[in-house]
């Protein structure tokens, strides 16, 4: 028995993909016992690249913050390896943490970071 992720479906809008950039395929299932809402943050300086595809990439597929990680975390914590657990995420939103008018702390300290709202989806066997 396992924990096993089957990966991120992204479902940006197709305004927001890159050129060049191929949606990952994944294995979903639609008999989910759980789903969870989360907002992810992975830093900007982190999974930034000159070529936008593959940021974009690296926003999920990241080792140490990319949004597979971090879901994987997720589940290790949440859920009992002993157990079958399945699980897949559908990225719907991306933004960032920079504010976008003077009226909020533009010229903070923050690090930038990319603001992910996901939803994970996970059955149990």
């Amino acid at each position: 028995m396992a924990i096993t992720n089957n990966g991120v479906v992204n479902s940006l809008p197709a305004d927001l993909l890159p050129s060049g950039y191929t949606r990952p395929t994944v294995t979903t299932f639609t008999d989910w016992e759980y789903k969870r809402e989360l907002t992810l943050s992975v830093a900007k300086a982190t999974v930034e690249n000159a070529t936008k595809a593959t940021t974009m990439a690296n926003i999920i597929g990241n080792a140490s913050i990319g949004i597979t990680k971090q879901i994987d975390d997720i589940l290790a914590a949440d859920f009992d390896a002993t157990d079958t657990v399945t699980a897949y995420v559908d990225w719907y939103k991306l933004e960032t943490n920079i504010p976008v008018n003077t009226s909020n702390d533009l010229l903070n300290d923050t690090a930038v970071s990319y603001v992910c709202s996901v939803r994970l989806y996970v059955k149990v066997a």
